[in-house]
């Protein structure tokens, strides 16, 4: 393409919101419609992107690699490639979808590779506003029974062992609700889910499992700390109260030692431990309640 031709279609592809640009085979820009925020350039109005390598021009140093990695497997593979980046504008966090595909000859030969930039944050934020919501229990705001399964599906692996599992159930929950009404059985949940909360580490998962059920994940914790971070939760407990009653969850706890452990045999030690909790102080909770 003659530079006069060039000229006029890179005149005629400015109009578009996206950023459209070129690159020969050594990887580095023929032209770009737009210069955006997330590359460094003199402040000279003959400044030109002709002849940069991304590594030359962009701020992010790794999402430079990232676009020179890409363009190495099209050119290896003639296969196109799409995927969105995150780039810091100011105080703003923006994300872009780069869609790239090479460029042929009229004897099939690979001679540059066209892109396209769009900002895709808006998009992206309602995404990923969407996905918290999926995995977010409504009643409690705490993660919810899809996202400990997600969890113990992709991420229970490269978690730090030991792996503490505490299983915690509201009691009586049932004869609150015959007694005080359902409204009242919500806000005892949603106090449970708040002593949870209260007591777990930072670095812990808070899930409700199901109805009245909850499970705390804490990562690099023996025994011995789960024990003390269920003491914590039990006196935290004796400061809360519903309809002049106070919160009272029976509490398991089971330790996953390492990777090659039984998820699910561990999960339901914590349960088994949590319902002998439950019986220890079956008869104290219907005195409560008479």
């Amino acid at each position: 393409m003659s530079e006069t031709n060039l000229a006029a279609f890179e005149k005629i592809i400015k109009a578009l919101p996206s950023c459209v640009y070129y690159k020969d085979t050594e990887g580095k820009y023929v032209f770009a419609t737009h210069h955006w925020a997330h590359i460094e350039h003199p402040d000279d109005p003959n400044w030109s992107i002709k002849g940069k390598t991304d590594l030359d021009i962009r701020k992010n140093k790794e999402n430079a690699l990232l676009a020179m990695e890409q363009d190495r497997h099209i050119l290896e593979t003639g296969e196109g490639v799409s995927y969105v980046i995150q780039e810091q504008n100011g105080d703003q966090v923006e994300y872009l979808e780069l869609i790239k595909d090479p460029v042929h000859d009229d004897n099939g030969n690979i001679i540059g590779i066209v892109g396209l930039i769009n900002n895709i944050t808006e998009q992206e934020l309602m995404r990923q506003k969407l996905e918290r919501y999926a995995r977010t229990d409504d009643l409690t705001g705490l993660l919810n029974r899809r996202a400990f399964d997600e969890w113990a599906r992709n991420e229970l692996s490269n978690t730090e062992f030991p792996v503490s599992i505490v299983a915690a159930d509201c009691d009586h929950l049932k004869m609150f609700n015959d007694s005080f009404g359902h409204d009242a059985g919500d806000e005892f949940i949603r106090s449970a889910a708040m002593l949870l909360n209260l007591a777990k580490p930072s670095r812990a998962l808070a899930f409700r499992v199901g109805g009245d059920e909850f499970s705390v994940i804490v990562p690099s914790c023996t025994r011995e700390q789960a024990d003390e971070i269920v003491e914590q939760l039990i006196i935290t407990a004796n400061t809360l109260s519903v309809e002049d009653r106070p919160i009272s969850v029976s509490i398991g706890i089971a330790v996953m030692e390492s990777p090659d452990d039984d998820f699910l045999a561990v999960l339901h030690q914590a349960d088994l431990d949590m319902y002998e909790s439950k019986r220890r102080h079956h008869e104290h909770l219907l005195e409560i309640y008479d």
